[in-house]
């Protein structure tokens, strides 16, 4: 009998395999270790919940990046978006002609943001946001006779996106090896990591020894060389890595000191994920320039921005900064922006993920009591980080596989990633997790552990 046609038709898996680069995935080793599994497919999302092509739930709890505050499936967001489709799909911010849908949201976010007097540049994600964050901060001091200051300095540890000079700042060698040349001008300096940053021993009181150390590479640099500081509140690659309180206060006298910008860098802390608003509260920190993207919209439509303080856009009133960016205030983003901040504070989000962090702590020290490999927690907000001791294991690359598996299949979605001898879990729900909901996937992560 002939077979019909459709029966030899590729499947999804393999036109999937075929057709798209999946970031961070070895189809190889996946069809070696796991045949005719991967890629996992979703269909469709709701809540803190999405559900892959077999009707499979699963907590996503980091495979949305971080860019998921309010809950997948949002019918309030996506008539929102719809009605502004049908008034005003796309228009450019270009040659002085304008739109009041970005003004209206630049002008919600200066009563908000961390930044004096801001002025709102919007991109398309956060290494975008970073890279103009750069250029802005070269060309302030160019202007102002000091075009000698171009170096940026970013911490170890530290991620600034995937584009080139996004790149040359990130702080993990891994992200960078075998791109080179990358742009010139980029140093980092030591992290701000209790226990990892080189300074101080894991169970030793944090001494600040990390800023001391991070201080002298900018005096070795020279100061008069350095235009800007770039820092997230709270850094994640790795491990979750809360800085001392008083970090960010000498960081900024020390910037100041040294008329050097600072760059904060909200990407992933912002719109609420630490449990605050944005991560920078947490240390009463200003920044000359912020960063954002991932959560201003929730994920729903790609958008970031960057707040220049007035300060240092006086620079730029007699003399346009020279700098195009097609999408730059896309009108359905904007709206979509609108639509999740105001879900975000109708509904309390940011308190609820202030309150969640108690839960998500007791859970995880909970399952480290139950798993001797576990090594390491680090919880804020409804941002965390579990580190297991992976040293016993034949091929440590095959174990993170075999986690994100066991994790997927006990009803999790959570990055998985190794350090060396340490495999890192990063689980940051939506903020929309109820007590349950975090209950239930610190136990699916305990399940996932425990196997290995």
């Amino acid at each position: 009998m002939k077979t019909p046609a459709t029966d030899c038709q590729p499947s999804l898996r393999d036109r999937a395999r075929h057709s798209l680069r999946h970031f961070l995935a070895d189809f190889t080793q996946l069809e070696r270790e796991y045949p005719h599994t991967y890629p996992k497919s979703i269909l469709r999302a709701e809540g803190a919940y999405v559900y892959d092509e077999a009707g499979h739930r699963l907590l996503d709890a980091g495979t949305h990046l971080g860019a998921c505050q309010i809950g997948h499936g949002s019918a309030e967001v996506a008539e929102r978006i719809a009605r502004q489709v049908k008034r005003l799909e796309f228009i450019a911010l270009d040659g002085g002609i304008s739109h009041p849908y970005a003004v209206a949201l630049a002008q919600r976010l200066a009563g908000m943001v961390l930044c004096d007097d801001p002025i709102f540049s919007f991109t398309n994600s956060g290494s975008e946001s970073n890279e103009l964050a750069f250029k802005i901060a070269r060309q302030y001091h160019r202007r102002r006779g000091q075009p000698q200051r171009v170096k940026i300095l970013s911490r170890v540890g530290s991620y600034h996106g995937s584009t080139y000079a996004a790149a040359a700042a990130t702080g993990v060698a891994a992200f960078k090896e075998g791109f080179g040349p990358l742009p010139e001008g980029f140093i980092q300096g030591a992290q701000p990591s209790p226990g990892r940053c080189g300074q101080c021993g894991p169970s030793d009181a944090c001494s600040m020894a990390c800023f001391d150390a991070f201080s002298r590479t900018v005096e070795n640099e020279g100061p008069a060389t350095v235009a800007a500081i770039i820092a997230e509140p709270v850094a994640i690659p790795q491990a979750v890595k809360v800085p001392h309180p008083e970090y960010f206060t000498r960081l900024r006298k020390f910037c100041d000191h040294h008329g050097i910008l600072l760059i904060i860098d909200e990407v992933v802390c912002g719109f609420g994920r630490t449990g605050k608003m944005f991560g920078a509260e947490h240390f009463g920190v200003r920044g000359d320039i912020v960063t954002y993207a991932k959560g201003l919209t929730s994920g729903y439509v790609p958008m970031g921005a960057v707040a220049v303080s007035r300060r240092v856009e006086e620079v730029f009133k007699d003399s346009p900064l020279l700098h195009l960016n097609t999408y730059a205030g896309h009108p359905v983003a904007c709206e979509a922006a609108m639509a999740v901040l105001d879900i975000t504070e109708r509904d309390g989000l940011v308190a609820h993920a202030a309150r969640m962090q108690a839960v998500l702590r007791r859970e995880l020290e909970r399952m480290q009591a139950g798993v001797p490999r576990v090594r390491h927690l680090c919880v804020i907000g409804l941002l965390s980080s579990t580190l297991a001791d992976i040293s016993d294991q034949a091929d440590p690359d095959a174990t993170v596989r075999k986690v994100r598996k066991l994790a997927y299949d006990h009803g999790l979605l959570v990055r998985i990633s190794r350090d060396g001898a340490l495999l890192g879990a990063h689980f940051y729900p939506p903020l929309v997790v109820s007590e349950a909901d975090i209950v239930s996937g610190v136990k699916a992560l305990g399940q996932a552990l425990e196997a290995i």
